[in-house]
């Protein structure tokens, strides 16, 4: 008998004996009641016992045969079968990581706070890279502007120099490895430096507006008082980059114009340097002056050649040629012409005559014309070195004045402040979030497979 009826007894009573038709019923009676044994006494029915099936017995059984049947794929048709599978994908891809997600996020994430801090990078002149419109509409740093030190800044926070100098002034490595971060945000202090990096790349977010020139910079951390510092010693490390930048700049834009200084100034010692040696050795300061003198003797003695021929002319045919004062005159005329052409002489460079080498020595000074050429050559080198000098030094001066003007500084318009709340992590944000791209992917397989599929028949 199975559980859950009730065995139901029926009560079974002897049929009436069939009558003869030649008998007279009266007879048929009394033959009936002389016949019929004496009635017993009625007992009472007995009750069979029920089994009753308990209905959480009966859901536990139908469960069991719901997920036996389920998992069991023999002998299905294949809709079936795919439905089945898609199912389970389903359950795989989307239910359960979306599961483990929102439990994390809900109830196992650190609460993260945040600081953001403002600034920008201006010259002196008040330009920015704002004001570059070629600039802003490619994003491309242009001369003149502090495009290229805003991105330099923005790099140097997110690198390797300031997780060392944070290490160092703040600890940020045993802040961040407390016990009590979450396990996937929970640093270990052994790993490599460049895995350090990584992970303080994810706690700081660097944004720059090419309109503006505006820089934001976001710090996280897992307590308010360790993320304003942080915020702080960010800031000053920017500041710090900035005006070593501005200095490198304007020690470069001066550097070129120092060097062609000190190249002018070598040049114009080292040409004074042959003028002293060109005076000692022809012992003459100035050969111009004394070309000047020697022309002015020449001058002189033809005046006096003159002179004398005067008198001559004057005298000849009046007295006799052989009168000491003709004699005379004519005497100092060869003395003049004499004079003269050793003059000459000297000035051009020709040969001296015996009488000079006699008079003034084979040692005699260099010519008159070749000591000008020199002194000459060396006079308009002396010059052009001056000249090239001064306008060095007027480079330098305006170099210096440019690199003055194109100082950068940090502008900070939105200091580090203490956060009062956390904002991170966005807890039900980010479990839709993940739903709903789990979901995504899982659509995208699916209709991947289905397309196959199709293309395969």
């Amino acid at each position: 008998m199975e559980k859950g009826t009730t065995a139901k007894v029926a009560e079974i009573r002897p049929a009436p004996p069939k009558t003869s038709s030649n008998k007279l019923p009266s007879q048929d009676l009394n033959a009936t009641k002389a016949a019929a044994p004496a009635p017993k006494p009625k007992s009472p029915l007995k009750k069979v016992a029920s089994v009753v099936a308990l209905p959480i017995e009966k859901k536990w059984q139908e469960a069991d045969t719901g997920a036996k049947n389920f998992f069991n794929l023999h002998g299905l048709r294949p809709q079936q079968l795919r439905r089945k599978i898609l199912t389970l994908s389903f359950a795989l891809m989307v239910l359960l990581p979306s599961l483990l997600g929102a439990t994390y996020f809900l109830l196992i994430a650190s609460d993260r706070y945040s600081s953001t801090i403002g600034f920008s990078v201006r010259g002196m002149d008040g330009s920015s890279a704002g004001g570059d419109f070629l600039g802003a509409l490619t994003g491309l740093a242009s001369v003149g502007t502090t495009t290229t030190d805003s991105f330099i800044l923005m790099d140097y926070l997110e690198g390797r120099e300031v997780v060392e100098r944070l290490s160092k002034d703040e600890s940020i490595l045993s802040h961040f490895s407390e016990d009590s971060v979450d396990f996937i945000y929970r640093l270990d202090q052994s790993m490599p430096i460049e895995e350090l990096v990584g992970y303080w790349q994810s706690m700081i977010t660097t944004s720059f507006d090419n309109t503006s020139s505006i820089i934001e910079v976001e710090v996280q951390a897992f307590s308010p008082e360790m993320t304003e510092r942080i915020a702080s010693r960010v800031l000053s490390y920017g500041s710090e980059l900035v005006n070593t930048l501005s200095q490198n700049a304007r020690r470069d834009a001066v550097k070129f114009a120092e060097e062609e200084v000190r190249r002018a100034e070598l040049r114009l010692k080292m040409i004074r340097m042959r003028m002293k040696d060109f005076r000692s050795a022809e012992s003459s300061i100035d050969p111009t002056k004394n070309a000047e003198v020697q022309i002015e003797l020449i001058a002189g003695l033809e005046k006096q050649l003159l002179d004398t021929r005067s008198r001559l002319a004057t005298l000849v045919g009046t007295i006799d040629e052989s009168s000491p004062t003709i004699r005379q005159l004519r005497k100092q005329e060869e003395v003049l012409i004499k004079q003269i052409l050793s003059k000459r002489d000297e000035i051009s460079g020709r040969n001296p005559t015996p009488l000079q080498q006699a008079t003034e020595g084979t040692d005699r000074l260099s010519s008159l014309s070749a000591l000008l050429a020199n002194y000459e050559e060396l006079v308009v080198e002396q010059e052009f070195a001056q000249q090239a000098y001064t306008a060095a030094l007027a480079g330098l001066e305006r170099s210096r004045a440019e690199a003055d003007r194109q100082q950068r500084y940090l502008a900070v318009f939105k200091p580090p402040s203490k956060p009062q709340e956390a904002i991170y992590p966005r807890r039900l944000i980010n479990s839709l979030i993940l739903f709903l791209g789990l979901l995504a992917i899982w659509a995208l397989v699916t209709v991947i497979a289905y397309s196959i599929r199709d293309h395969l028949k």
